[in-house]
């Protein structure tokens, strides 16, 4: 027998298809107050598909919940027992709820018995009370009437947005502190399939939202955009926001220092120790005077060996920060000098000396061979390894040995740059 537990989960469950019923029933009243029955019989034959528990006819009450309901044949104490909550929780005794329907049967052993035969919802009220969400369907509603007159009324996006509405159900019904929240939704996607290419920062949109409403809710924006420029097939991720919806992205900053003391990084008359640019004005580094006596550029993967990398002369030092330094690609300049990488030797840094090569080939590794992997063999730890058997394309012979090497050996195969000696990298250097 089933208890007043186990109903309500399976009440529960029915949920998500009553939602989605509300949805249909939604833009199937829409279209008729409009007039467009051919929208409407198009959008209910879709809306159909999202869901069997949606009639054709837009019917979802009464709603039965089928369940173990108890025999006849049970031990009449027990059956009595089990009974008991389940009557004294329904809506024949509490007002609302579900209803119970009971039917005489005759048996060999017990006589005449009263069999629960049907355990229903009869209205929304019943079942909403019931599975206290009333609060997430009033949401829906709302938020539904909010997106309808925005990109509606006056549109035919109904089956767009119809669309998009079964498949993000969840959006719809969730609570969200923040006042007018919808309107606001409604007003960024408005504003953004207004001016496709507006090359502004987020912070600089002239609405009358903060910033943060829009840095918050990318992921909810752009999957309406998505669907309403008809993109849905396109995969955009919310990492690349801005470029999709062409807005200016944060930049990215190029660290350099100098490793010779007669080529200095100045502002006017000061000298300073670093510097750090926006990748566009990187991209044009080449039309500084501080790049007349350069002849040498070391990119290092690490920041503490960037930071504490020994002297050399006529050279600069990039800090390369990993996978970024491919971001490098667009500074052509960098070929007019003699590059070399220092990384890691593990897969990773093998991979990114890789891709570095593909923009840049004749780039050549520093303390990335077997006799550095040997020097500091006791310092060698597991690392993270490549997904796959292939071996990085851009590498040179002796580099895919040491790559093989390390890969064969899981439990040993890094060895990061700060432990290889600063003595060390000084005798490499004067060879």
């Amino acid at each position: 027998m089933i208890t007043v537990a186990e109903l309500k989960a399976k009440s529960e469950r029915k949920f998500r298809d009553f939602l989605k019923f509300k949805i249909d029933e939604f833009f199937h009243d829409k279209s008729l107050a409009g007039g467009k029955d051919e929208v409407k019989r198009e959008f209910s034959e879709k809306a159909a598909c999202h869901s069997e528990a949606i009639s054709k006819s837009l019917e979802f009450f009464p709603l039965e919940i089928r369940s173990d309901k108890g025999k006849t044949s049970d031990n009449l104490l027990a059956r009595e027992k089990d009974f008991l909550p389940l009557i004294q929780n329904s809506k024949q005794k509490k007002g609302k709820g579900y209803s119970l329907v009971f039917e005489q049967k005759r048996t060999r052993n017990n006589g005449t018995q009263s069999q629960l035969s049907r355990i229903f919802f009869e209205t929304e009220e019943d079942f909403l009370s019931f599975i206290e969400k009333k609060s997430e369907t009033k949401r829906l509603t709302y938020a539904l009437t909010v997106l309808f007159k925005n990109f509606c009324s006056s549109s035919n996006n109904s089956d767009l947005l119809g669309r998009w509405t079964f498949a993000n159900v969840s959006y719809l019904t969730e609570f969200y502190d923040e006042k007018d929240f919808w309107e606001n939704i409604c007003l960024c996607v408005k504003w953004l399939l207004e001016n496709p290419v507006s090359n502004l920062y987020i912070r600089e949109i002239p609405l009358g939202v903060h910033t943060k409403f829009i840095e918050n809710n990318k992921t909810l924006i752009l999957s309406l955009l998505l669907c309403l420029k008809n993109d849905g097939q396109q995969e955009v991720k919310v990492s690349d926001f801005e470029k999709y919806c062409e807005l200016k992205e944060k930049p990215s900053f190029i660290r350099l220092r100098s490793l010779d003391k007669t080529i200095a990084l100045k502002i006017g008359e000061l000298s300073i120790s670093e510097v750090s640019l926006p990748l566009e004005d990187f991209e044009h580094f080449d039309k500084s005077e501080i790049l007349k006596n350069v002849q040498k550029i070391f990119i290092i993967e690490n920041e503490m060996v960037y930071l504490t990398f020994p002297p050399v002369e006529n050279t600069l030092c990039i800090w390369g920060h990993g996978f970024s330094v491919t971001s490098l690609k667009n500074c052509s300049w960098l070929k007019n000098h003699e590059i070399f990488y220092f990384g890691d030797l593990d897969e990773h840094g093998f991979l990114i000396l890789s891709d570095f090569r593909k923009y840049f080939p004749d780039t050549k590794s520093f303390c990335m061979d077997k006799k550095t992997l040997d020097t500091f063999d006791s310092f060698r730890a597991e690392g993270k390894s490549l997904a796959g058997e292939g071996i990085p394309e851009n590498l040179t012979e002796e580099e895919k040995a040491v790559f093989k090497e390390l890969r064969a050996d899981k439990g040993r195969n890094r060895l990061e740059q700060e432990r290889i000696s600063m003595e060390y990298l000084k005798e490499r250097l004067e060879i």
